[in-house]
């Protein structure tokens, strides 16, 4: 077989050889008439070569560029230099997104008569790009979620609700609490005391070293919500600073049974709980016998 050097380039072989390209190609003079299509080209735009030869560029072409000083043609024979880029390509009411890159052409002096553009229909990269993206947005949305569910169950064991008695639930609260994970402790409390319908709970706050008004406020509508379900809320281990935080916010602790350490409002619970037991088993007794009853409030 002969080397393509041996070969007699004629204009015949050449137009095989670009027309085998499946991107399109183009050549126009300094006019922008077209001296050559080959078929990739024009089948891009509808049409055949013959339909493109001799034509301006821009009968041929509908893009943003064309007709302006931003012509692609144009500004690489300008600047004696290829010029690449992205645009659309308006064909049947429809947009083609295409990539380019025009460059100059010369004759054999050297000398710039014209211009050579090659382009392709990028739909098909975009699409994949924009998938690559959506699923980017999805692994980065699948991990932000991972995130918060972590995140909410390192807050769940950090304020844990527990229960040491029967009937006696206890928050032992410890580090810096704020607002946010005030609230989510007391709802836990709240949705503790409806599965085991406690007498009593006790919340801690010795390990937290400080409590402002609005952590406050929120273990107040806590020991409300929770008298509304029939428990009673003690709370212990307030030290000096938070006394004051308390009292300087006239937060009223009508509903808060306050103790000093959570043995004492262990005790306080236990003893209470026991008391209920007996005066139960008296109102028992009694009913039994049949003698009237006469039970007095807690």
């Amino acid at each position: 077989m002969k080397d393509l050097s041996e070969i007699d380039l004629d204009e015949g072989f050449l137009s095989e050889i670009i027309n085998a390209i499946t991107s399109g190609i183009f050549v126009t003079d300094l006019d922008h008439n077209i001296l050559m299509i080959n078929r990739a080209g024009a089948k891009m735009v509808g049409k055949t070569p013959g339909e493109c030869f001799d034509r301006k560029c821009y009968e041929i072409f509908d893009t943003p560029m064309c007709r302006t000083d931003s012509c692609t043609c144009q500004q690489a024979v300008m600047k004696n230099s290829a010029h690449h880029g992205e645009t659309v390509l308006h064909r049947d009411g429809t947009e083609v997104p295409i990539e380019f890159t025009s460059r100059p052409l010369r004759n054999y002096k050297g000398e710039i008569i014209g211009c050579v553009e090659n382009f392709i229909d990028i739909t098909e990269r975009l699409e994949k790009d924009r998938i690559i993206v959506e699923q980017k947005e999805e692994l980065l949305r699948k991990r932000e979620e991972d995130i918060r569910h972590l995140q909410d169950e390192i807050l769940e064991l950090s304020t844990p609700v527990i229960e040491v008695w029967e009937g006696i639930l206890t928050l032992p609260l410890i580090g810096t609490l704020d607002s946010h994970r005030a609230h989510s402790a007391m709802e836990r409390v709240l949705e503790a005391i409806e599965q085991t319908r406690a007498a009593f709970v006790i919340i801690d706050i010795t390990g937290v070293p400080i409590v402002d008004a609005g952590v406050a406020r929120h273990i107040l509508q806590t020991a409300s919500a929770a008298r509304l379900m029939g428990t009673k809320t003690l709370l212990t281990g307030v030290g000096p600073h938070i006394a004051r935080v308390i009292s300087d916010s006239g937060i009223n602790l009508d509903n808060i049974i306050l103790k000093g350490k959570m043995t004492d409002a262990l005790q306080y619970a236990i003893s209470r709980l026991e008391e209920r037991k007996v005066r139960l088993q008296k109102v028992s007794n009694l009913i039994g016998s049949g003698r009237p009853v006469s039970l007095d409030e807690e």
